[in-house]
């Protein structure tokens, strides 16, 4: 269930690498609770947007804000307050190698949060058994598959109780057989309420989960709606073309 009070708004955000515009003039609302999906070709800009709203790129023009706050990314003490309320989830987990899925989750509230360590450890463990991998918290990335892999990104980053999640493609890099326990992990997080922007090609999975589908291509958002308009209806025809393409593909591969 949403409501009418955006928790992030980005406004007009633009970023160009040299003579390549990768963004120009983004904008988007998100309001609690609700689940945005961002579908489009490669090389649309979908990433850079992720990474640009976590500021993990600066930007080079637009606004993020939080809560109806401007987030400057100058002001290191509030980027990191910020980072702790936006959780980010990649396409290649970005754990640390030489940690275990428990101290991979325990680092962020130890050291950003600086809680005592039986606390974040605690907190944890309890993350960890709610995507599942309660029983494998000793085991290093090495020993983990892909989809455990992600499941302890993903507990890693709801260890800073975040308010909203930014998953870039986050089952990319995942055997087909393992794509379905992360999806569960997903949809548990929907079904809590968990505000969500998340980069998929999966179509099925989007038109499930998501209030509204935005088709973004060379930089900008062509198109947006509910998942059956854009998927199924768009009025674009750019949108219908690449919804038919990867729809045809789904059913392939299904």
């Amino acid at each position: 269930m949403t409501n009418q009070t955006p928790v992030l708004r980005i406004r007009n955000i633009k970023k160009r690498y040299g003579d390549n515009e990768v963004l120009n003039g983004v904008s988007l609302e998100l309001n609690r609770g609700a689940i945005k999906v961002i579908i489009g070709p490669s090389g649309g800009g979908k990433s850079t947007l992720l990474h640009c709203i976590n500021f993990l790129v600066g930007l080079d023009e637009g606004q993020v804000y939080l809560n109806g706050t401007e987030i400057i990314e100058g002001r290191k003490r509030e980027l990191t307050a910020y980072r702790q309320k936006v959780g980010m989830i990649f396409q290649d987990f970005n754990l640390f190698d030489h940690l275990n899925a428990l101290h991979n989750v325990m680092i962020g509230p130890v050291r950003v949060k600086k809680l005592p360590k039986s606390e974040a450890r605690e907190k944890a463990i309890a993350e960890l058994e709610r995507v599942g991998l309660k029983d494998h918290m000793m085991k290093y990335p090495a020993q983990l598959s892909g989809g455990q892999k992600q499941r302890v990104s993903i507990a890693r980053a709801l260890a800073m109780d975040p308010e909203v999640m930014l998953l870039d493609e986050p089952t990319s890099a995942l055997d087909p057989e393992l794509i379905g326990e992360v999806h569960e992990v997903i949809r548990g997080l929907a079904s809590g309420g968990m505000t969500m922007l998340l980069v998929t090609h999966e179509v099925g999975f989007a038109s499930s989960l998501a209030n509204e589908i935005f088709f973004m291509e060379e930089g900008k958002i062509v198109e947006q709606g509910p998942p059956q308009k854009i998927l199924f209806n768009a009025e674009c025809l750019r949108t219908r073309e690449f919804c038919s393409k990867i729809s045809r593909l789904h059913n392939n591969s299904s």
